[in-house]
């Protein structure tokens, strides 16, 4: 479940200067300001590194950096796995660095486009909701932040290797992520790289995670086209004219009626009947609401809670 997690090292757990580990890193560039001093970054794989006298800051991505990519969820071990990886890679005790930033995440396979899901998820208390494409919404605070995507798109632009069970499916990604002051938000002294495989932990990360889906309100009484059954133009034309329908004010249709009955349009009574009844007919095709999308988002997330390991 773990996505983004950036760790910090300070100079008193390495032995030696912290500059050393330079050499196990590749793209290096070095800087020197009267600021900062002398520092040097570089790439460990998928991770950012940045070091200087004080310590060491490692910025990345563990599914990523253990995986190649991080579509595929991260279970516990998957991230005691890539924890080790990276003090191989770096020569360095990950376990007893202090972690900064956590990222809490995984996959929900679903039926329609992601975006088609967002107009349910209403306000979070203490959370400002912004929706800044049709493809991503976020909920912010100044300490964690929620972000629901739509994962294939994001995978196919940034040109990600696509596991192939993955490829044409609808993936919504939602992900908690806890940016700063992780002991004030966990209520624990400190957090390190041993914490995240720690089972009380990661079991309590998971339903913490949980919660901010749940927390979320749900808007009511919206309904959006269901075009899964469009082959034609034809078909096209009537689901957007039941959704209108499905919309429009009320008493619509029976003063639509009255008015074709005060111009005599049909010579044959039973022809309002009929006309009411095919309007009626297209109110009643099938939609989208609330409920069906918020229930599977609701039944996927549930899932995860009760699967995760």
């Amino acid at each position: 479940m773990y996505d983004t997690v950036n760790f910090w090292i300070d100079r008193a757990m390495v032995r030696g200067n912290p500059l050393t580990i330079a050499q196990y890193l590749t793209n290096v560039t070095e800087q020197n300001s009267i600021d900062r001093g002398f520092s040097v970054k570089g790439k460990a794989e998928d991770y950012s590194v940045f070091i200087n006298d004080a310590g060491i800051s490692l910025k990345g991505s563990l599914p990523k950096f253990l995986l190649t990519n991080n579509i595929q969820t991260l279970s516990r071990a998957g991230a005691s796995q890539a924890i080790e990886k990276l003090s191989n890679t770096l020569h360095l005790p990950i376990k007893k660095s202090k972690v900064t930033r956590i990222d809490v995440s995984t996959v929900l396979l679903v039926d329609r486009p992601p975006c088609d899901y967002y107009p349910f998820l209403g306000n979070k208390p203490r959370f400002e909701r912004l929706q800044t494409t049709k493809d991503t919404l976020y909920y912010n605070t100044n300490k964690r932040q929620l972000a629901f995507y739509d994962k294939f798109a994001e995978a196919k632009a940034k040109k990600m290797d696509i596991p192939e069970t993955f490829i044409g499916k609808n993936l919504l990604r939602f992900e908690a992520r806890y940016k700063n002051r992780l002991p004030t938000q966990f209520n624990m002294p400190i957090i390190t790289g041993e914490t995240l495989t720690d089972e009380r932990f990661y079991n309590g990360i998971v339903k913490r995670w949980g919660n901010e889906y749940f927390s979320i309100n749900k808007l009511k009484s919206i309904s959006i086209m269901d075009t899964s059954t469009i082959k034609t133009p034809n078909d096209a034309k009537e689901v957007l004219f039941s959704f209108l329908l499905q919309n429009a004010e009320v008493g619509l249709i029976d003063r639509y009626l009255a008015n074709l009955k005060a111009k005599k349009t049909y010579k044959d009574p039973k022809y309002y009947t009929r006309t009411k009844n095919l309007l009626q007919k297209r109110i009643n095709a099938k939609t989208k609401s609330e409920n069906d999308l918020i229930n599977e988002m609701d039944k996927a997330v549930n899932e995860v809670l009760i699967n995760h390991r």
